[in-house]
């Protein structure tokens, strides 16, 4: 037996549904696992979360299944999952959605309350066994324990629960390799504290990592978003000196690769029932609604007061950039509400002041506030777009810096002193465009419901439809 042996990593992360990658990688995967194999080297395939989205037709209609039947034909052997899965599933959705799985998820910092324990369709850790060579797999996925906790799990702090499970792992093993949905700074964090991990294979926050970093002894690789790359770990094993000899990362670029026939015949036919499977009807709608990124719209304020309404506010807060698509009179299906509004995007209800209240709005109309490109926080628009308001009335002079001369809340004129509670997106809270919203006081999540489904229940309110064909942004000429 050789003083030595190879294993290699195949890994992806941040795929989102983007299914039109998954044919090539599905090749990469299977072309150079047939490669190294045929060598007498090792190898293992992982995806590291947030494979699913549910912007996608098929992830949408099957509740993620679609990707489970493609992680399967592609012949991955272990998973963790992102908050996509964790946060924008139902917590019956994601108990199931791993049923028919043939590969293993792990995931240790997950735990369903009535139990005290992990879910039964996930392992807390792994090992991988060869004859001459024994690898340890964790797994942990973000932690945001407002949001689980209204789902029904609790979610542990990530660190200290690893180095528990290092520390009883590491004597057992040769490697250890963590699956981390954690994100790049958490990553870096976790190579220089956590003692005893060799590789840390990265997601969330949709780094691409060209060679991956050397930190305090662990290698850390991410691949970037979307499935553009395939990362590729290489780790040669000292048998003699038990350790690590080599650490290499490199990514592969999945559109090199030939798409696989038989994936491509699958995915089209799961495209074909998803687009059947939605086109049941959500709602009637009595009016043409039409969409704009620079200027109010009545299909914006229906979207304020319809947060409005679910979270029982007395102002309803929506910008127009989540609107992706018009809807037209009559039959709107769950597909075209998807189309229009994809975002993995929830309620929430915070409270501010008048005073508050006036910056938001003074700021929502500047033209770098409209215009401004947005990524992440589930947004999944372009724009940030004009501001849709519900609750309120703001008189304002046009120009290049546009200015509020007054507003008037219910038909009363703003109070700066008095505090007001808004409805309005979670994704306010965290990518702190509008200051005054994050920093609000008693702020409530409304989960699972995304914008969508909101709409499919608020769109056959004639009154509120009716009301919001009226202006509730007045210009002046300017002073």
């Amino acid at each position: 037996m050789a003083d030595t042996c190879t294993l290699h990593i195949l890994h992806t992360n941040d795929v989102h549904s983007h299914f039109s990658s998954m044919s090539r990688i599905a090749t990469c995967l299977r072309q150079n696992r047939q490669r190294w194999e045929a060598l007498g080297e090792h190898v293992l395939t992982v995806d590291i979360g947030d494979h699913a989205d549910r912007m996608d037709v098929k992830t949408e209609a099957t509740w993620g299944r679609a990707n489970v039947e493609v992680l399967n034909h592609s012949g991955y052997e272990y998973v963790t999952i992102g908050n996509n899965e964790g946060i924008t599933f139902p917590k019956e959705r994601l108990d199931a959605l791993y049923e028919q799985a043939t590969f293993t998820v792990v995931l240790g910092n997950l735990i369903d309350p009535a139990t005290g324990r992990i879910p039964p369709w996930a392992a807390s850790h792994a090992v991988h066994e060869w004859d001459d060579l024994r690898v340890g797999i964790l797994g942990v996925t973000a932690s945001f324990p407002p949001f689980y906790k209204l789902l029904g799990w609790e979610s542990k702090e990530p660190l200290e629960h690893l180095r528990e499970q290092v520390a009883a792992l590491r004597p057992n093993v040769d490697v250890i390799v963590l699956l981390s949905h954690l994100g790049y700074p958490d990553d870096c964090r976790l190579a220089r504290e956590l003692q005893g991990v060799d590789v840390i294979l990265g997601a969330h926050t949709h780094h691409q990592l060209e060679r991956g970093e050397h930190i305090n002894g662990t290698l850390v690789a991410q691949t970037g978003v979307f499935g553009r790359h395939v990362g590729h770990v290489r780790l040669v094993w000292d048998r003699v000196a038990k350790r690590v000899r080599e650490a290499s990362a490199e990514l592969l670029v999945s559109s090199e690769y030939p798409s696989e026939p038989v994936l491509d015949a699958l995915l089209a036919k799961n495209q074909e029932a998803a687009e059947k499977r939605l086109d049941q009807t959500a709602v009637e709608l009595s009016v043409n609604l039409n969409i704009s990124w620079t200027e109010e719209t009545a299909f914006g304020s229906i979207l304020a007061a319809s947060l409005r309404k679910w979270t029982q506010a007395e102002v309803g807060l929506a910008n127009n950039g989540l609107l992706l698509a018009p809807l037209k009179n009559g039959r709107v299906s769950y597909r075209d509400l998807l189309h229009c509004v994809p975002h993995p995007i929830n309620p929430c209800a915070v409270s501010i002041t008048g005073e508050q209240l006036y910056k938001v709005l003074q700021q929502s109309i500047q033209p770098q506030t409209v215009n401004r490109e947005l990524r992440g926080f589930g947004f999944r628009g372009k724009v940030t777009g004009w501001m849709g308001i519900d609750g309120l009335h703001v008189w304002y002079e046009t120009g290049d810096s546009p200015r509020i001369s007054r507003v008037e809340v219910n038909g009363e004129a703003l109070d700066a002193g008095r505090t007001y509670r808004v409805g309005t997106i979670d994704m306010f809270m965290f990518n702190r465009m509008f200051p005054e919203l994050a920093e609000g006081a008693d702020v409530r999540f409304y989960l699972p419901e995304m914008l969508r489904e909101i709409l499919a229940q608020t769109l056959a309110d004639t009154e509120l439809i009716a009301a919001a064909l009226q202006p509730r942004w007045l210009p002046l000429a300017p002073s």
